[in-house]
């Protein structure tokens, strides 16, 4: 197995601020860390948008993407993942998330909404095989 690929989607962002679109097409599985630093108050959610398109250098239309595996664990009864639309941190952190692999997308783009204070990034993982 090849080791994963990081892209720098957020880093130490102070506003309300959306990535640039990120192609994850060639990506067989695909983790999200997202960051909050320089905690005073408030908290910061983090949303994906995805979309899918023919191949990188194409602009697809994009949605918001609710099929993120949270990163928590699961009770006896439960049989599937966890999914959320979004995450958030409401102190200094990290938490990892996941692209769904049965929903799957070419493009993303995150956003870190700021409520009050703080520094945002988020990363993007893809292992291709």
């Amino acid at each position: 197995m090849r080791p994963p690929k990081f892209i720098t989607a957020l880093d130490g962002v102070v506003a309300t601020t959306t990535s640039n679109q990120i192609y994850v097409g060639d990506f067989k599985r695909v983790a999200l860390l997202f960051k909050r630093a320089a905690h005073g108050s408030g908290n910061t959610a983090f949303t994906v948008t995805g979309g899918l398109a023919a191949d990188a250098s194409t602009d697809p239309t994009m949605l918001s993407y609710t099929m993120l595996i949270d990163n928590v664990a699961n009770t006896n009864s439960q049989t599937n993942y966890t999914h959320t639309a979004s995450h958030t941190l409401a102190a200094n952190g990290i938490v990892y998330v996941w692209l769904d692999p049965n929903c799957p997308v070419t493009h993303i783009a995150i956003t870190a909404t700021e409520t009050t204070d703080g520094t945002h990034s988020a990363y993007v993982i893809g292992w291709e095989d």
